[in-house]
């Protein structure tokens, strides 16, 4: 079989192209308090998401308040050099068919019930968190 000096460019390119890392599940647990680590988070959850990985961001403690429908002006505030907030890139992760959840322990220490969520935010099953966090196919990050 001949390759010619075209059809091995070409291919070049496609490897070039291609993520290394694509096709794998992470979780990424998120309890972060100052609005840039939060905006960091999202914007690395939003690159892997993009490079072709499953990703689910759990939010834990006042993160949690990144997906209330009444942000505090914190998660509302544009963060540079992204010039979006932190809420605004929790909304474009999840449009671009990422999952957040908050932590089962975070609405009842704020009186508050999963309507408060923004709409696609679960409430996290520890069990199944639990499970994630063990299962050596899913890599964890966090901060």
């Amino acid at each position: 079989m001949t390759i010619t000096l075209k059809s091995f460019l070409a291919g070049l390119v496609l490897l070039g192209s291609t993520p290394a890392f694509a096709g794998q599940s992470i979780l990424s647990l998120l309890s972060a308090e100052t609005a840039e680590s939060q905006a960091f988070s999202f914007v690395l959850a939003n690159q892997m998401q993009g490079s072709g990985n499953a990703v689910e961001v759990l939010l834990c403690g006042q993160a949690g308040d990144i997906v209330l429908k009444a942000a505090p002006a914190a998660q509302m505030a544009p963060v540079t050099p992204q010039g979006a907030s932190v809420k605004a890139l929790a909304e474009r992760f999840l449009k671009q068919g990422g999952k957040i959840s908050v932590c089962a322990i975070y609405l009842p220490n704020r009186k508050l019930t999963p309507d408060a969520l923004i709409e696609g935010v679960a409430v996290a099953n520890p069990k199944e968190m639990a499970d994630k966090v063990a299962n050596p196919a899913i890599r964890v990050i966090g901060q």
